[in-house]
This record gives structure tokens, sequence and C-alpha cells, in this order.
């Protein structure tokens, strides 16, 4: 039984939801500030957008808001989005649809979505395919105008697997089964059945609590130290292959446990992690190298931006 049996995944929020938060971090997206002045920069109609006991909320007052709350924000995305669409069209860099889709396999292998998941992903962002799309571009152009300029070197990659070594370790496992009641007197019933040359796999169907094994014959799959409590590790570990244990007392109630598999620690040699850790010393030097890129654009543009606060500004 795991220490985290009955948890369950958080909701995960779809990459390039918002461009400004994403992991590169760019330093064109500022923070909007909470004394950022209250800017007036254009007429959208006095006429209502909604009213509260016949007092009008205005579309300028809508309009006022929205510049206080996200104005400087939203400029400073524009800006780059211009500059990167100019930088783009002067390389004669062009993204295609095979660029995108690659980006959105990487969205769905990262978090082991199939189409379905995705999807459903999307419309509870309130995203279509093609708005995901629209806020993917700048990113992508980016990456595009930034890769040329990013080496690798193979010293590089032997320097990383060296010093993470230990990321590459796979500790001893275990595979196993195990049927689990409420009390002693029905596991050592139990116990004795398959002493006696009952099918394991057949009683755990019939008897066992484990919500998440029972219906499996008992099924835990492969789990490693620390994964499950401790005197359910104790035993299972002790244990021979095909071995049934005598019964284990755990928070969860009394089990009997029958190891089917074991795999010695391992450790994933350079050669099997080599282009894995081409693509993470290559994001690496990607996000360093993009924020310094960004910067460049903007000295070498002119920009006037009369919603900049003195951060946006200067910077």
């Amino acid at each position: 039984m795991s220490e985290n049996q009955a948890g369950g995944k958080g909701k995960i929020i779809l990459p390039w939801v918002l461009f400004a938060a994403t992991a590169i971090g760019f330093g064109a997206y500022a923070a909007v500030q909470a004394n950022e002045p209250n800017v007036s920069t254009g007429n959208v109609g006095e006429e209502a957008v909604a009213t509260v006991d016949d007092e009008k909320i205005t579309a300028n007052e809508v309009y006022q808001l929205m510049l206080d709350q996200v104005g400087s924000q939203a400029v400073e995305q524009l800006i780059l989005e211009r500059l990167l669409d100019k930088e783009a069209a002067k390389q004669n860099v062009a993204l295609t649809d095979a660029d995108y889709d690659a980006e959105i396999n990487k969205i769905k292998e990262a978090r082991s979505w199939d189409d379905t998941t995705f999807n459903q992903q999307l419309e509870s962002a309130g995203l279509t395919l093609d708005e995901l799309k629209k806020q993917m571009k700048p990113q992508l152009q980016l990456t595009k105008l930034v890769e040329p300029q990013i080496q690798v070197t193979d010293e590089e990659l032997q320097t990383y697997y060296d010093e993470n070594k230990t990321q590459y370790e796979t500790p001893e496992q275990v595979k196993a089964s195990h049927i689990l009641v409420e009390n002693k007197a029905e596991a050592e019933e139990l116990l004795a059945q398959i002493k006696g040359g009952a099918d394991f796999a057949e009683l755990a169907k019939e008897h066992s609590k484990d919500p998440g094994s029972a219906a499996q014959g008992g099924d835990l799959g492969f789990f490693g130290k620390g994964q499950m409590v401790a005197p359910f590790e104790e035993a299972a570990f002790a244990l021979e292959i095909g071995e049934v244990s005598d019964i284990v007392e755990s928070t969860h109630g009394f089990h009997i446990i029958k190891l089917v598999e074991k795999k010695a620690a391992t450790t994933a040699t350079f050669e099997e992690k080599k282009e894995e850790i081409r693509e993470t010393v290559f994001q690496q030097k990607l996000g360093e190298r993009t924020s310094a890129y960004v910067e460049e654009l903007r000295s070498a543009a002119k920009i006037e931006n009369s919603l900049a606060t003195e951060e946006t500004a200067a910077s």
C-alpha cells in the first residue's frame, strides 16, 4: 500500500496559455506594478456596458480599469511580438505547421496526454487550437531565431552526466501482489488457504480490500524503497521470488504479500542518455540566450511606450 494511495494528480495548466509566464521568462515582460499610474490613452465611449440600479458602468471605465491592471504588461508583450515579427522577416525565419505540431507533441508527451486529454485541457483553459497556436507563436519565433546561435559540445554533455549521475540511477525495485483485509483472523484463514494451494490472485480478487489492486489479483506492479509504508516495504524486499509472506500488519490493515519479480539497481550509461542530456543542456542554453537576445532587439529598436513604469522604461 503506497503512502499516498488516495492521492490524485492535480490539474495541469497548459503551457503557453499565458505567454508572459512561460519558463523562458523574458526581461521584456515586466510585472504590473501595484502603483502603476492611471494612464488614459484613448476613448472607447461612454455607452453603458452594464448597469447597477440604473447607474451606468461605461466602456471607458472598463477600458481604464484594464489599463490600470494589465496595460503595461500587455503593451510590453505587444512590443516583443512586433520586435520578433520584424526580426523574423529580416532573417527570413517563418513558422510552419510542422513547428507548431512538434511543440504541441512536446506538450502531450511531457504530460502523457493523448489527443482526447489534450483537447479537454484546451477546452478547460477556454482555448481553441488556433488560439493556442497564436499564443505559442512568439516563443516559437524566438526559439527559431536563437537556435542557430546555440552550440553544445560532447564535453559539456559528459560534464552534465558526471555532475548529475544520480538522476540516471534506478534503485532496486520489486514487483509484488498482496491481499489486504481488515482483521487478523481473516488474514490467517486466507494464508492457510494459500499454503494449501489456493490461487493467490483469485483470493485477492475475492477478498482484498485494496481498491487499487484487488481487481488485478492484488498486483501492485514495481515499486522501490520509500514508496510503501515501512512494515509492508520491509516484508516485500525480504522475500524471494515466488515466496509468500507471513501476515504483515500496517496502518492499512493486514497484508499477505507475494513477491513476483525483482530488479537490481542500475545506472544508465552516458551513451544511453546522451541525446536526452543534449536536449536538456540545449534548453538551458536557449533559456539563457533568449533573455539576452530580447534585450539586444530592444536596444536596437526605437521604442516609445506611454504606459511604461519606471521599471519597464529602464528595461
